[in-house]
């Protein structure tokens, strides 16, 4: 249960010079957030002695048709006691009717992920606090108490297809494939499904008004849409169906995943960048963008208007009274196609074809 990276959780805290790394003084800059807090898996097992209670409080669904509610349970704290071991022992104990899933018990089926004091957390690899709230997963109907309803994430992943379809035929054996080639679907290989990352989503909790598929799909589908073995033409047509270019990039998902994914950087934003060569049409706010800023060598907030929305912009009367009010829109710099000392140096990086001149 104790990693090396976390002896240094219960240590004191150095005094750091502002001008020093973080690293030569033995910190690693990951844990940093941890190490502030004593946050770390051993600081959590040595600040509880066997025998110490823990207040635990669990959401219950509801039993013989009554409203749901927090059940409080005291459980005795044993040395290395993880969230699943305190909800084995209430099951056990306590309650025999808690429902909650587990499976391996070790980090590898990603079914006992729980809500514990707000974050999402793998039941069988967090470490129990003091006093714990524990509920289910967001985003997701809940079955009973901590058992929610998987269905929705896997029709979704069902409808990316997620095998590989070849435009050509195999060419045999072995294959060449880089490790450029497959470095951002190698990391969503990594996924345990435990969807943390669904449940930890602003987009997702925003229900019907987006398409968003959601992070924990989009990775089961990049593990197949960022092979390069993969026919383009399949992955353009489910692209179109994955809602992408809404994700707000916001990295609640990668923060949520206890895999370590970055879920953001090596998925989505891949994901995106595909869509904008294979379907263009779906990154028309996003190409636009890049046009503007490669000719301008900033964002033009007016003419990024103008890109998207047409003349439909110069209908929307109150919206541009308070745009101008704002000082968000600058109409004269727009109409002048004002530039900067940055536009030689954003054309040359970003090229000024990803939108209509």
């Amino acid at each position: 249960m104790v990693s090396a990276r976390d002896t240094q959780a219960a240590l004191p805290l150095p005094a750091i010079a502002a001008d020093m790394p973080l690293l030569d003084h033995g910190i690693d800059a990951r844990r940093l957030g941890q190490f502030d807090r004593r946050d770390g898996l051993l600081a959590r097992n040595t600040r509880l002695q066997p025998g110490d209670t823990l207040a635990i409080k669990v959401w219950r669904s509801g039993l013989d048709g009554g409203p749901p509610s927090w059940a409080a349970f005291d459980v005795p704290y044993r040395k290395a006691m993880r969230v699943l071991d305190a909800l084995i022992f209430i099951a056990e104990n306590r309650a025999s009717d808690l429902a909650f899933r587990w499976y391996c018990g070790s980090k590898m089926c990603g079914t006992c992920a729980v809500r514990v004091n707000g974050r999402e957390v793998l039941a069988c690899w967090e470490a129990v606090e003091p006093a714990m709230t524990i509920e289910p997963l967001r985003n997701l109907a809940v079955i009973r108490d901590l058992v929610v309803d998987r269905v929705p994430f896997e029709r979704r992943v069902e409808g990316f297809e997620p095998w590989l379809e070849r435009a050509a035929p195999y060419a045999g054996f072995p294959e060449p494939l880089s490790h450029m080639d497959m470095a951002n679907a190698s990391k969503a290989l990594d996924c345990i499904g435990c969807m943390a990352c669904y449940s930890a989503c602003p987009v997702v909790g925003l229900g019907d008004l987006t398409d968003f598929a959601g992070p924990a799909p989009l990775v089961q589908f990049a593990q197949t849409a960022l092979d390069p073995r993969n026919d383009a033409r399949k992955v353009a047509r489910l692209l179109a169906t994955s809602g992408i270019f809404n994700c707000v990039s916001c990295y609640k998902c990668e923060e949520a995943c206890p895999a370590a994914i970055p879920i953001v950087s090596r998925v989505i934003e891949p994901l995106k960048a595909r869509a904008a060569v294979l379907a263009p049409r779906m990154a028309h706010h996003a190409l636009a963008l890049r046009a503007v800023v490669a000719l301008r060598g900033r964002v033009d907030p007016g003419e990024l208007m103008l890109r998207v929305q047409g003349l439909r912009a110069l209908g929307r009367l109150r919206r541009l009274a308070r745009f101008l009010w704002r000082g968000k829109i600058k109409p004269l710099a727009t109409l002048l196609r004002r530039r900067n000392a940055a536009t030689a140096a954003a054309g040359r990086i970003l090229g000024d074809k990803g939108g209509t001149q």
